[in-house]
């Protein structure tokens, strides 16, 4: 029975993911109400709120599964066998890649309130990523002289930084700014 429940959430979530996709291309997520949502995806708003506070607790949910999904695939290419900055490196590449499968929805988003917050749920998301990796680069030799959590904050600030300046106005290649964080990165794996 537990199957079924779980096969119906995911279903529900993903009627609403692909309708917040398809609003999106649209209509930028400030003006995108529960009602719409649900009726664009066909499921009841008692259903939404049986799984969700609101619409920011969604789209925290759709970026949090998003940024999982970037993380699985980057270590589904090894790229976890490489260094930490190769590692990090490729996960800017594959956010860098979404976005551009997604031009409408990325300038949808810098047009909202919303950004920030999915900035800060990127960071949240990567943060527990990024110190397991200082951790493991340390243990495996790298030096890393500084507070390793201090660390991993700075580096998580910094490149969510470089991103949305760089999403505002990319004055230089996708190429360019993977290549300049990865020589940022390297200063902190020695």
């Amino acid at each position: 029975m537990n199957s079924k429940v779980d096969l119906r959430i995911i279903k529900t979530h993903t009627k609403l993911k692909t309708a917040l996709a398809e609003m999106m291309n649209d209509v930028p997520f400030d003006e995108i109400t529960v009602f719409d949502l649900c009726e664009k995806a066909g499921v009841r708003r008692a259903t939404f709120y049986k799984h969700f506070k609101d619409k920011y607790d969604f789209l925290r949910a759709v970026t949090t599964s998003v940024i999982n999904d970037i993380s699985v695939s980057v270590l589904s290419n090894e790229y976890n066998l490489l260094s930490p900055v190769d590692y990090f490196t490729n996960f800017v590449k594959e956010i860098l890649d979404y976005f551009n499968k997604r031009p409408t929805i990325l300038a949808n988003l810098l047009e909202s309130n919303t950004f920030p917050l999915i900035l800060d749920i990127i960071t949240s998301c990567t943060e527990t990523s990024l110190i397991q990796d200082l951790l493991n680069a340390k243990q495996y030799g790298a030096s890393v002289t500084t507070d390793i959590v201090f660390t991993a904050n700075f580096i998580n600030g910094g490149i969510s930084k470089l991103l949305l300046e760089w999403f505002k106005n990319s004055s230089i290649s996708q190429e360019e700014l993977t290549r300049k964080i990865a020589e940022i990165l390297a200063k902190f794996f020695n």
